[in-house]
């Protein structure tokens, strides 16, 4: 008689668990065709431009050394400017996924008392694409910034040197201890 009861209580558990599986699969399927009327937001990360080939990473170090050459060219004191940028990793893009999960458990008994337990896990991760079959990107992570070079013709200044070290500093949100500055030859 306890052995039914229980057995009818795992059975119930595993129709819940199921269920539940089932119910949050549905609702996550359900919010990403929810249409929206937000405004993308703007990130204050220097932008550059995305290029889907394997030169991503030196398009956009490129890119912010052209920005970063021009800003400090134009504060006072500085003069010409030379920029070199080091990138640690590559532009990583973090793609939408809809993951299915079934879970079976199965316990059998024979007529002699012998049992038997079966358990099943199967999960399953598929892309999610947009229209025209481009795959749905939640976020893009720029490559991190490693170190920074500058050749400035005003870096025997002392406070020409400092504002340039600050300045890349606080842009780049690289370390002081990873800008190095030197004068320009002529």
């Amino acid at each position: 008689m306890l052995d039914k009861l229980l057995k009818g209580a795992k059975e119930t558990k595993k129709q819940n668990y199921l269920y539940l599986l089932i119910v949050i699969a549905v609702l996550g399927i359900a919010i990403t065709y929810i249409p929206t009327n937000k405004t993308p937001h703007h990130n204050k990360t220097p932008s550059a431009p995305i290029l889907n080939t394997s030169n991503d990473v030196l398009s956009y170090e490129e890119a912010l050394e052209k920005r970063l050459t021009n800003i400090l060219q134009k504060m006072e004191g500085v003069g010409q400017v030379n920029v070199m940028l080091t990138t640690f990793s590559n532009e990583e893009k973090v793609l939408a996924e809809e993951k299915t999960q079934n879970y079976e458990h199965q316990e059998e008994k024979d007529q002699a008392g012998g049992s038997r337990i079966t358990e099943k896990n199967d999960t399953r991760n598929k892309i999610i694409l947009q229209s025209g079959n481009t795959p749905f990107i939640i976020k893009e992570n720029r490559p991190q910034i490693e170190g920074v070079l500058v050749l400035a013709e005003g870096a025997d200044s002392s406070l020409v040197k400092t504002q340039i070290i600050e300045s890349v500093s606080n842009v780049l949100q690289v370390p002081v201890h990873k800008v190095s500055v030197f004068k320009k030859q002529k």
